[in-house]
């Protein structure tokens, strides 16, 4: 049997995670840039995070990486404020104050093949690697984000956009169909090291 630290910031963790082409992340960039967005708010390493744990995994590389090509059309995205509950307008949440991303809907394109490599991750969860947590699911999560939504940040705390994320989103949709993403990563961390 798998045993765990007991301490919260002592666990392992582990990423999968599809990275945008460098293609796709320039073309953002230059877009966020001509929208009047500083080259210092927007996020570098643009990826979409399909699966997160708190957890060792029996049968997980340490590291893994592939080639890939998945294509998401940006009329089915949706700005939001990447905080909980944030895919809805909210007082307190201003995004030019938070991380900004856009979240891909369920009808997206890619969706089908996000949640195929969701439940390759899903598949090597167990009760034993776990623990009392409930398995993860296409929609749920045992760890972070209790509902998974897929993601992408583009945008840094301080990046004095409007209040309202539905005006940069209509532009966005606007000047963008087809975006891809071209690699996908299995990322392990060891746990971190107290001092």
């Amino acid at each position: 049997m798998i045993t765990h630290p007991k301490v919260h910031k002592n666990y392992p963790e582990v990423y999968a995670l599809l990275w945008l082409t460098r293609n796709s992340e320039a073309a953002v960039g230059d877009y966020l840039k001509s929208y009047g967005i500083q080259q210092q708010s927007i996020q570098r390493g643009m990826h979409l995070t399909v699966y997160y744990a708190r957890r060792f995994l029996p049968g997980l590389l340490d590291y893994h990486h592939k080639s890939v090509s998945i294509k998401f059309n940006i009329s089915e995205t949706r700005f939001m404020v990447l905080a909980p509950g944030g895919e809805n307008p909210q007082r307190e949440y201003l995004p030019s104050q938070r991380s900004v991303g856009i979240r891909l809907t369920k009808r997206n394109v890619a969706i089908k093949q996000i949640q195929e490599l969701r439940q390759e991750m899903l598949s090597l969860e167990n009760p034993e690697s776990i623990g009392h947590r409930k398995l993860s699911t296409a929609t749920n999560s045992a760890f972070g984000a209790r509902h998974y939504q897929p993601h992408i940040k583009l945008l840094r705390p301080g990046n004095e956009v409007d209040r309202d994320l539905n005006m940069l989103g209509v532009a966005f949709r606007k000047h963008f169909s087809i975006l891809e993403f071209g690699k996908y990563s299995i990322l392990t961390k060891p746990p971190k090291q107290r001092k």
